[in-house]
């Protein structure tokens, strides 16, 4: 028994050494500024943050443009909300959606237009929307949260997907739906859809 204890000793640096040697051939951490192009390489089908931010500068770039800005610009920088994102899709996305009303509610205080309303304020409200989505796109629901936080107008969305396979190959496109609503009447003010294909090809 002291022989093997003794033989089991000896052999521990060698195992320690041959771990080290092992856990060198797998992946390596990196930063994003370590590795060129990064952060533009995809990893898989599914919407990772750099689809996430094109979808959505494609929507605000639209938004800039359309006649509800003028609107805005017209009533003196109304109060609007942003409702929480619908996701349609089969991915775990719900955290990334939640970060893009925030990216939304900046877009909307930076460029000046309006005054925003956080639902992050009002949490009873916000679990109420997410529990019930659905009703995002009923006019008296929207009428009803518009009115309990102040708003007159919410910006509505929803991300949905279309999948498509042929063998071994996968194309998966992505939609990311926008809305602009009048509180008062439930009038779509402003409508939009961007989209992006992911694929595993041969």
């Amino acid at each position: 028994m002291t022989i093997l204890r003794n033989a089991g000793l000896r052999a521990w640096p060698w195992i320690l050494v041959a771990a080290a040697a092992l856990a060198g051939c797998g992946p390596k951490a990196v930063r994003g500024d370590e590795v060129a192009g990064l952060d533009d390489q995809a990893m898989s089908t599914g919407l990772d943050r750099r689809d996430l931010q094109k979808l959505l500068k494609e929507n605000l770039d639209t938004l800039q443009n359309a006649a509800v800005v003028k609107r805005w610009e017209q009533e003196n920088r109304p109060a609007v909300a942003v409702l929480p994102l619908r996701n349609e899709t089969s991915e775990h996305i719900d955290s990334a959606l939640e970060a893009l009303i925030s990216d939304i509610e900046t877009a909307l205080v930076n460029a000046g237009h309006v005054r925003v309303v956080s639902l992050e304020q009002q949490p009873a409200l916000m679990q109420e929307v997410k529990q019930q989505q659905s009703d995002a796109y009923n006019p008296q629901q929207v009428a009803r949260w518009g009115k309990q936080i102040g708003a007159q107008y919410l910006v509505t969305g929803k991300v949905f997907t279309t999948d498509e396979r042929f063998e071994d190959e996968r194309r998966v496109q992505y939609s990311l739906f926008m809305q602009v609503l009048d509180v008062e009447t439930g009038e779509v003010l402003f409508q939009n859809k961007s989209a992006v294909t992911k694929a595993l090809v041969n």
